[in-house]
């Protein structure tokens, strides 16, 4: 299964969300009626317009009838509608595949830029199982077992994160100078602060709609508390 990691953002601010993600790196691929999607140099996004804000956890793949097969494979169920595929996690929460033609790498993204949603979960070690049926490999693991994340064979990142309940939070890696990063978001008219956080740098981003921040992560090498696979 080649699958593409593709959040979605529904948002009432379609249009300032659309421009922090070309601002980080992503460009523009489809427009379609209150629809915006974005490529990155690893990964995509898509962003909605829509009266309350909910990020989604979603991939694409070439393939649906290879990915449902897959998926049996692996003791995986999955129910079909409409041209996508949907997962329910052991917690309740739903992650989608839709189909969708390969493509070629976008022209104008920054290569540095790859989508890393967070599925925050009660469940960590069930939701990493989801993601790994999924055809997606662990990349790096906490000791504490409340941090897993993954890549996908077809781009993009994803993590299984420890929380009370289950919820996903879009936010990004950054394999590059976050510093610079920040300096280019606020000559584009952006709040941008960088936090040194317990594993690395991390770009901080208002979210349009309030609340809380877009998260920006610098590629982890402190690895203390956590392990590489295959290590």
């Amino acid at each position: 299964m080649t699958l593409t990691v593709r959040p979605v953002r529904r948002t009432p601010h379609a249009d300032a969300w659309v421009r922090v993600v070309e601002a980080l790196g992503g460009v523009v691929t489809s427009r379609d009626g209150d629809r915006v999607d974005l490529a990155l140099g690893h990964g995509r996004v898509a962003v909605i317009r829509a009266d309350e804000s909910a990020a989604e956890l979603g991939f694409e793949a070439p393939d649906l009838f290879a990915v449902a097969a897959e998926c049996e494979r692996n003791g995986l169920a999955t129910v079909s509608a409409g041209g996508r595929l949907e997962v329910t996690g052991p917690d309740g929460l739903r992650v989608h595949v839709d189909e969708r033609p390969d493509a070629a790498p976008p022209r104008g993204a920054d290569a540095a830029l790859s989508t890393l949603p967070l599925w925050y979960s009660p469940d960590v070690a069930g939701a990493a199982g989801v993601l790994s049926r999924l055809g997606l490999s662990v990349r790096i693991a906490s000791h504490t077992g409340d941090w897993v994340d993954f890549v996908a064979p077809g781009g993009g990142l994803v993590a299984a994160h420890g929380a009370d309940r289950p919820s996903v939070q879009i936010s990004f890696e950054y394999d590059g100078d976050v510093r610079a990063l920040a300096e280019r978001l606020s000559a584009r008219g952006l709040t941008a602060s960088v936090v040194d956080e317990n594993y690395g740098l991390t770009v901080r981003v208002p979210d349009p709609d309030g609340g809380g921040d877009i998260f920006v992560n610098q590629v982890q090498t402190d690895l203390h508390g956590f392990r590489r696979a295959g290590a």
